[in-house]
């Protein structure tokens, strides 16, 4: 064989082994897109209802119901009770309207366990939306923290990134966590683009009237949108943490006052 037959034989190799990987990525990929979504139809069965209250009307009035504003205490959310059956590690459901944000999120004993196992704790590169270890799972802490994956394909916390944009941060002012025995409504404070070692709001070492007083200035400071809504240190706060897709090294976070 001649030394150009050789070098001709060796790119086809190349080549063909560089087609055989892509190949199985791309299959590797939609595989893995493929699994989440049907756990994630499974698990939308479970999910709660969203509360709605019938506002007074008088006979000319054809105003629709509402969703509520406020926190509601001696609810029983049966999804997230079954959910807690069959998955221990459940915690609550958690939704943001406008957005594919749906899912129940977990606690473990760290914060790397879910990272990249889905809530059947099998391989997942989308993982499972988490609350941080340190939290109290009943939402005693000023701050909250629950984080997800910004997936590419709009999944987990893919789609929080379109708060970004003015007018849907205007148009979307609440989200929701359900627990078992109790619905908290939040609105939507702020969004921001932080460092991943950001101190304050990844500390959680919240306690004094006046941390509670700083990390709400705090937050206005850095925030890229937010509401200028009263905020008391007898207030409780939850984050939404995600990393950016054009910015490895970034975070981005959505902040919501409970009410």
């Amino acid at each position: 064989m001649s030394l150009r037959q050789t070098f001709v034989t060796a790119i086809m190799v190349v080549l063909l082994a560089v087609m055989g990987y892509s190949g199985f990525r791309l299959w590797d990929i939609y595989s893995n897109r493929a699994s989440e979504r049907v756990l994630h139809e499974q698990l939308l069965i479970f999910r709660p209802t969203m509360p709605y209250v019938q506002p007074e009307m008088d006979d000319t009035d054809e105003t629709q119901p509402v969703l509520q504003s406020e926190s509601h205490a001696g609810v029983i959310n049966q999804g997230v009770i079954d959910l807690q059956e069959i998955y221990p590690s459940v915690v609550g459901w958690l939704t943001v309207p406008g957005t594919a944000v749906d899912h129940p999120f977990v606690q473990a004993s760290n914060n790397s366990f879910y990272l990249h196992r889905d809530i059947n704790h099998n391989n997942s590169p989308a993982g499972t939306v988490f609350m941080d270890s340190r939290n109290c799972s009943d939402f005693t802490d000023f701050n909250t923290l629950i984080y997800g994956h910004n997936m590419r394909n709009g999944s987990m916390f893919g789609t929080l990134r379109e708060f970004h944009n003015r007018q849907f941060f205007d148009d979307n002012e609440s989200m929701y966590v359900f627990l078992p025995y109790r619905t908290y409504a939040m609105d939507i404070l702020a969004i921001a683009v932080i460092q991943p070692n950001d101190p304050v709001i990844y500390g959680l070492d919240i306690e004094t009237d006046e941390d509670k007083t700083y990390f709400v200035n705090y937050v206005r400071r850095i925030a890229q949108h937010h509401r200028d809504i009263v905020v008391t240190p007898d207030d409780r706060v939850v984050t939404l943490s995600t990393c950016r897709n054009d910015a490895a090294n970034l975070r981005m976070v959505l902040i919501g006052v409970i009410r």
